[in-house]
């Protein structure tokens, strides 16, 4: 990565993933942003999110009509807020993509007009990634969903679905672009779009009907951007961190690995996307994507990509989850059949907003997958259940047999400053429960390193692990994932996760990772892994 001060015609563009945040909260990032660009201390720089559901007034006050009173909106927990871009009002809410580029339209060589051209050149070829074919129409802004019937071109003005409101001040951008991917288009009863009477805002779910994975999405839209607004071979991509450009802690050699890619990871990753579904991998920032992609191996994430939790060292975006999407079994069995998969990790983030925490769910997956897919084996990786154990335990008891794995993460003494809202006590519960309620099957856990736990607090969970029979353990090292996630404290040398590996093998676990990039899923597959350092 580039370190601050560095002059700004040798700078790669900076691509920051913000997940779901709070539009002002990115306003003010992008202020920051726009001030150090022009004072040339950071690179071009691209901010994506989702937003939590606002109401955005733009700079030509004529185009900002509202449909409800503010009382109204704020009862429907709608925000408000006055912006300095270009155009009228418009709404943003989850499932919808945005991005802000702040740029420097002289480096680059643009004017104003061209800048435009240029967003709108990034969302027609993303659209068309996502099967929509999309348009401009003269003397209006944004994209329009392309029809050619006589119709429709009679009197274009009819589907829009991507707005742009932009601004430059000293030859820098700020603001920029809304696509409506998957997004809930009621929010759009509240307004007249952009000021323009008579059209209707759709989405590329409302036209394909197809969902889409979102953090793949992203990808996409990110390697358009790459192509469009770098000036030479980008240097370095933050994902899901907060945009702060800063110098990084400087990883030890052992933590140093290629990003992989080939025919097989390109499958994957075009699998996914095409049936719409999430990865732990993509969300949670894992560094052996590229690896395990490269074997033929993911985790699938299901329940959606939004925890009710807020734990420090995980990147995955925390708020409000939609209900269970009760078409992801039948998706996963397809992607299952498509990959030719032996073995499936299935996890999910913590679901605290439902009776059973997702259970359900997860039985509904997997009996649905072997349904059609008899041979496949599975991996369950669960939350804590903390409320719902017993009942979790007796739904999952119909979907027999898998691996059933849940994460202790850390040391008890650690988890308020961890593992917020979790419970060492419950986990090990579950884990027991699990163990003595069902036949023949193996439970796991997995614990990071590098959070300021002392050797003996970490065998002494080891000990606590084998206690209620706990058959597999993963150690890794602790990678920060994020901005606002923990910091590292120490980074593990391999020779003491090998250590750990011949403890842990003393101890009575049957099956053993311990190796700086070891996660829980890591080399899953394997009935006796091989990984180097494991």
């Amino acid at each position: 990565m580039l370190t601050v001060g560095e002059q700004s015609k040798n700078m790669s563009l900076s691509i920051c993933d913000f997940g779901l945040a709070d539009y002002r909260e990115v306003l003010q990032e992008q202020l920051q942003l726009h001030r150090q660009r022009c004072e040339g201390k950071v690179p071009d720089t691209v901010l994506i999110a989702e937003h939590q559901p606002v109401i955005t007034l733009g700079a030509r006050q004529s185009a900002n009509k509202l449909l409800a009173s503010l009382g109204d909106l704020k009862r429907n927990n709608i925000d408000i807020v006055e912006t300095r871009r270009g155009g009228g009002a418009t709404a943003h809410n989850p499932g919808q993509l945005v991005f802000y580029p702040i740029l420097n339209l002289s480096d680059l060589g643009l004017g104003i007009s061209e800048y435009i051209r240029k967003l709108e050149e990034i969302g027609i070829g993303l659209l068309e990634q996502l099967d929509i074919r999309a348009e401009r129409r003269k003397g209006l802004p944004g994209l329009w969903v392309a029809d050619d019937n006589k119709m429709v071109k009679e009197n274009p003005a009819t589907r829009k679905i991507a707005s742009i409101g932009v601004r430059v001040s000293k030859s820098v951008t700020y603001h920029g672009m809304a696509i409506n991917i998957q997004n809930d288009l009621s929010i759009f009863d509240y307004l007249i779009p952009c000021g323009l009477d008579g059209i209707e805002m759709t989405s590329v779910l409302k036209e394909t009907g197809k969902g889409h994975s979102m953090s793949q999405v992203k990808e996409k839209l990110s390697l358009l951007l790459t192509r469009h607004f770098s000036t030479n071979k980008p240097q370095f991509t933050i994902h899901d961190s907060r945009a702060t450009i800063h110098k990084p802690q400087r990883l030890p050699p052992w933590l140093k690995r290629p990003l992989l890619a080939g025919e097989t990871y390109n499958k994957i990753s075009q699998v996914l996307t095409s049936l719409g579904l999430e990865t732990i991998c993509h969300n949670a920032n894992c560094p052996n994507r590229g690896e395990c992609w490269g074997r033929g191996t993911a985790t699938v994430l299901i329940l959606g990509n939004v925890c009710t939790r807020n734990c420090e060292f995980c990147s995955v975006s925390t708020g409000k989850p939609k209900p269970p999407d009760l078409s992801e079994p039948q998706r996963l069995s397809k992607m299952v059949k498509l990959m030719g998969l032996k073995y499936l990790v299935i996890t999910s983030v913590c679901r605290d907003d439902l009776p059973d925490g997702g259970a359900g769910h997860f039985r509904n997956c997997i009996k649905k997958i072997r349904e059609e897919n008899p041979g496949v084996k599975f991996e369950i990786l669960t939350p804590d259940f903390c409320n719902c154990q017993k009942q979790a335990i007796e739904i999952l008891a119909d979907a027999l047999p898998f691996v059933f794995g849940h994460n202790v993460e850390t040391v008890p003494n650690l988890y308020r400053k961890v593992r917020a809202g979790g419970n060492y006590e419950c986990s090990l519960n579950l884990l027991e429960i699990a163990k003595k309620s069902y036949d023949c099957i193996q439970t796991k856990s997995s614990i990071m390193l590098g959070l300021g736990e002392t050797d003996a607090e970490v065998e002494e969970v080891l000990r606590d692990l084998r206690g209620v029979g706990c058959d597999r353990i993963v150690i890794g090292q602790y990678l920060k994932p994020s901005k606002n996630s923990l910091e590292v404290v120490e980074y593990i040398r391999p020779e003491k996760f090998e250590w750990w590996k011949q403890k842990a093998i003393a101890l009575g676990f049957s099956w053993v990772i311990s190796a700086p990039f070891a996660r829980s899923s890591y080399f899953a597959e394997q009935e006796k892994p091989s990984v180097a350092g494991g």
